[in-house]
């Protein structure tokens, strides 16, 4: 059977979606432990907060006393207890439906330490925002998200429930979704994603900006509020970084909160009036390098193509709108799943970077940016191409 132009793929290949749970079944014998090792001056520490927003009902079912839950994993420097393993990748496989293909990793372990103490220094590290990809979990991009930490910065992801993987909270209470529904396809591959985009942009955008922000004020509370957290967090260096709608919605953040400093989107394409705004922060974006179209069957290739210029138009008009400095990343030899976890998992082709060399290079870029503008420090990553990182082709437009 000839693959079609379905929205399923296109959305998948652009956003993340669903189809990556076939990719997880696809997978080999997966190695117990597959992230490199820490290169920051720290050891990391996770741990998980289950937040309820009273001031929200929960969108995606119909029962008028459901309050939003907004689950967020955070990594941050540590002191790792004597003797102790690092922590598991999958903290509570119950999360999962039985059938879920997310259980394959249930026996890879990261390397954070499970509610490790804070590292004992006398400052506040800066905090950075993290928003996965849709269909996936907040753990999604541990390559990043503890390297990271491991640096110096305090990260907090977010899950949002509706357009994630779990059917469970980490309580054990069933989520079930029951209204919003994802618009089902009628066989007009461009239309079909035009409708689908739009259902992103309204109502799941807002939803998860709403998580996002709600997150933020909870964060400032965690500063405040006796506990671990209390005086430990730089609540004037926050950033924001995410994949795929996740590095979107950190865009849009950007232009919408005050607290955020800088931003950084792996491989998304925006959503929002920020494509058509733009932002006064500084922006990195990255950009996978496999031409999209190449998937599908050469009929079906124009259409391809109009789409991707379209989300390409709303960059330029976004960039173009900014005020800003905006840095532009593209990969060549990767695809959108090489801005995850997932690129770990799954056979690659002999004609793809190598995803620990990519994870290596998305991880420098990020960091020298969050440094530049979180923490004063420059660096010559922002300067032009690099002979450290020769795939990658950087582009920048500084501002006055």
């Amino acid at each position: 059977m000839k693959k079609a132009l379905k929205v399923t793929a296109v959305v998948v290949i652009l956003l993340a979606a669903a189809a990556g749970l076939y990719l997880w079944r696809l997978m080999p014998k997966i190695p117990e432990r597959p992230f490199a090792p820490l290169a920051g001056p720290y050891q990391v520490g996770t741990r998980e907060f289950d937040w309820t927003d009273s001031s929200r009902g929960e969108p995606y079912t119909r029962d008028p006393s459901d309050r939003r839950r907004v689950v967020v994993q955070v990594w941050y420097p540590a002191t790792a207890p004597s003797g102790a393993q690092p922590a598991l990748y999958l903290q509570r496989p119950e999360e999962f439906a039985v059938k879920s293909a997310a259980k394959a990793v249930r026996k890879v372990r990261a390397n954070a330490f499970l509610d490790a103490p804070f590292a004992v220094t006398d400052s506040a590290f800066p905090v950075l925002l993290y928003n996965h990809g849709g269909s996936w979990t907040r753990w999604s991009a541990t390559y990043s998200t503890e390297w990271l930490a491991s640096q110096g910065y305090v990260v907090f992801s977010v899950e949002h429930f509706g357009f994630n993987q779990t059917v469970r909270y980490p309580d054990g209470t069933e989520y079930k979704p029951d209204t919003l529904a994802f618009p089902k396809e009628t066989g007009n591959g461009e239309k079909d994603a035009l409708v689908s985009w739009a259902y992103l942009d309204d109502p799941v955008f807002l939803i998860w900006k709403a998580d996002a922000r709600f997150a933020l004020d909870r964060i400032v509370a965690l500063n405040r509020d006796a506990g671990p957290f209390q005086g430990r967090l730089d609540l004037e260096r926050i950033g924001t970084f995410g994949w795929s709608i996740g590095g979107a919605l950190g865009v849009q953040l950007s232009l919408d909160d005050p607290r955020i400093k800088a931003a950084v989107n792996h491989d998304g394409q925006l959503f929002g009036d920020v494509r058509q705004k733009g932002t006064s922060r500084p922006v990195l974006l990255f950009h996978h390098g496999v031409d999209d179209a190449l998937e599908y069957p050469e009929k079906d290739r124009p259409a391809v193509h109009k789409l991707v210029a379209m989300v390409e138009t709303w960059d330029s008009t976004a960039r173009a709108q900014s005020t800003g400095d905006w840095y532009e990343v593209t990969l060549p030899g990767t695809d959108h799943g090489d801005f995850s976890d997932l690129a770990l998992f799954y056979p690659r082709g002999k004609d793809r970077l190598d995803p620990k060399r990519g994870h290596e290079i998305i991880n420098a870029y990020t960091l020298a940016f969050f440094d530049r503008y979180l923490r004063g420090r420059p660096s010559d990553l922002l300067t032009g191409p690099s002979t450290r990182y020769p795939e990658a082709k950087f582009r920048s437009w500084p501002r006055p």
